[in-house]
Formats: structure tokens, sequence, C-alpha cells
């Protein structure tokens, strides 16, 4: 067992970035893939949902972790990330890559990165543990903070909620549902714009990586090499898309004008969303998330 850091090492880097490629863009583009549901959840309830999660993973879960509920504070985790598996059922394969990606790179950096008092798992010689920033020591204390962090990380389960609306939100839902209750039209067009624009920013993503992969970038390397020059791609795309977003952003703004979008304050629909009871019980959710985080 004291060596097991140095095998662990290399498998965990590699194998994140083999999860990281195995994704892609196409990977988040087909998670965040509009499908039209029986459901329709009011975008305002999301959006609420998602900020008192937000806040209560930042400072409920320490309120939590006082009282001593660790059952409840493991439970919680899995129950969230089986509602999402569950709302997304058709695209499991992508969301399981991102997670574990995720999990994996989030859980080594803190097992390693923190000293707890504890029985040893094995040590990292000094100059090792300088270079990544590791403490020389890591005991179990260390292994079970590490897998708590990562399953209480904020980050992992904003995006995850993010997914989920895109996912099931479309440009008219946001416009009828900020239009019933007096939104600003400049806040409601950020809304509506973000829902359309990140689909598609990233299959031109996946697009450019395939072109990229496709002149030859890493040709001929061995495979452990091949991921890195992979990665490189991944990370070489998204400044030019991005580029090409925001000058295609010219054109959509002269289509909103030429269609009057800013001509009328008031908008009106034939189609109501409303508030329903979901609506109420992800509302009375987010209050309990509040009450928990700032009591």
């Amino acid at each position: 067992m004291i060596y097991i850091q140095y095998l662990l090492l290399p498998v965990v880097y590699f194998v994140t970035i083999f999860l990281m490629i195995k994704l892609g863009y196409g990977g988040l583009a087909e998670i965040v893939k509009y499908e039209r549901r029986k459901i329709v959840v009011n975008p305002l309830s999301k959006i609420l949902f998602e900020i008192g999660l937000f806040v209560f993973l930042t400072r409920g879960f320490y309120t939590i972790l006082q009282l001593h509920i660790l059952i409840l504070a493991i439970l919680f985790p899995f129950l969230l990330l089986s509602t999402i598996f569950l709302i997304l059922r058709n695209k499991i394969k992508c969301l399981a890559y991102y997670v574990g990606a995720y999990l994996l790179t989030t859980a080594w950096v803190e097992i390693n990165s923190f000293y707890y008092y504890g029985n040893i798992i094995y040590t990292w010689p000094r100059e090792i543990a300088r270079i990544f920033g590791y403490s020389t020591v890591v005991t179990c204390s260390s292994l079970f903070h590490g897998i708590l962090f990562s399953l209480y990380s904020p980050t992992l389960y904003i995006t995850l909620l993010g997914f989920v609306f895109i996912a099931t939100t479309n440009t008219s839902e946001v416009i009828r549902a900020f239009s019933e209750l007096k939104i600003p039209l400049a806040i409601t067009l950020i809304f509506s714009v973000f829902v359309k624009v990140i689909p598609q920013a990233l299959q031109n993503m996946e697009t450019s990586y395939k072109m990229t992969i496709l002149r030859g970038l890493g040709y001929g390397k061995p495979l452990p090499i091949r991921l890195f020059y992979q990665l490189y791609a991944l990370i070489a795309v998204i400044l030019p898309v991005f580029v090409y977003i925001i000058k295609g952003s010219r054109n959509l703004a002269i289509a909103l004008e030429t269609r009057g979008y800013m001509s009328k304050k008031n908008r009106t629909s034939l189609v109501k969303i409303g508030f329903h009871l979901i609506d109420y019980l992800l509302l009375f959710i987010s209050i309990i998330f509040f009450y928990i985080s700032f009591s």
C-alpha cells in the first residue's frame, strides 16, 4: 500500500482525460438538446430552485454536518443525482461521463490537498507535494472528506441543473413566463439567448474539434500521448467558436429589431404557463434551502 499513490496518480489523470474526450462537446450538446415533455415547469421555478440549491450547498451543508446527521449528508447527493438522471434518462451515458470525470478529479484533488487526522494511507515525497500542491500525508479522514466534498460540490449541481434547465426549456417558455410576471424585456432577452445559444455553441465546438482531429492532430502517436493531443484540441476550439458567436450576435440583434421585439413593453401570448403544483413544490423546497442556509 505504501506505493499505491504512484499508481493512482497517472491512472486518475488518464481516466479523467479519457472520460472528457469520450464526452466531448458533442456529448454536452446531446445533454442540453431540447426535448418536449408532458409536464411543463415554469422556468422561473427552475431558476429559483437552482439558486436555493446553490446557497444550500455553499452554506447549509455545514449546518447538516454540525448536527451530525451523517446519513442525511450522504443520502442527499445520491437522491439529487438520481433525480437529475431520471429527468434526463435518455442521456444517461453522456451524463455518466460528465459526472464521473468531475467526481474523480474533484475527489482526488481534495483527498490529496488537505491533511486530516487519522490512519495514514500513503505519503507523498516533498518534491511531488510541492509540484502538485498536495499534502505530504493522506489519511482515512482525508479520503472520507474528499469524497464527501466532491459529492457536495456546488459547481457540479449548478452545471447539472443548468443542463436540465436548457434541455427542458425553450425560448418561447422563457419569454412567456417572464412576460407574465412583467419582468423587463432586457432580462428576458438575456435568458432567452442563453437557452438558444448554448446548444448551438456546443455543436459548433464539436464540429471544430472533429475538423482539427481530421487534419491529423496527434496522428500516429501512442495512445497516452494522443489523449493529450485530443485534450489540447478540446481547449483550442473554445476561443474561435466564441469569437464566431459574438460576431453572430449582430445578426441576432438585427433579427430581433426587425421583428419588433422591443417595440412594446407589454407582450401577449395565446398560451399561458402560470404556476402549477410542481412549481409550488419547487418553490417550497427552495424556501427550505434558504431557511437551512441562513438559520
